[in-house]
């Protein structure tokens, strides 16, 4: 017996591959807004993040977004064929959400 919900998922992971377009748009959205407000006087919100920066400088911006990925496909690879579109959500929405964020701030030290 097929849920609803399962139904859902598998139409969703069969546009996995645009999925995936946007998590790359999307983090780099957030890494290059990242970068730019930083240089313009804010604070990087995340606690990790912003003692990465402090101590590695910006590659471990990178760093952390690359141990996202990977984590993220690691997940993937455990999951139902099915059920994959759940890891590309999973980063895309946060990171949008987090350059959404960014940019508003940006806007309101220019």
């Amino acid at each position: 017996m097929v849920t609803h919900e399962a139904g859902v998922w598998e139409a969703l992971s069969r546009h996995e591959a645009a999925l995936w377009g946007i998590v790359v748009l999307a983090m780099v959205a957030d890494t290059a807004l990242t970068y730019y407000g930083i240089e313009r006087g804010l604070i990087e919100g995340n606690p990790v993040a912003r003692v990465a920066l402090e101590r590695f400088g910006y590659a471990a911006l990178g760093a952390l977004k690359l141990l996202a990925l990977g984590v993220g496909l690691a997940g993937r690879a455990v999951l139902p064929v099915g059920y994959t579109a759940i890891v590309p959500l999973g980063l895309a929405i946060p990171w949008t959400i987090a350059s959404l964020v960014n940019a508003a701030l940006i806007v309101t030290v220019s």
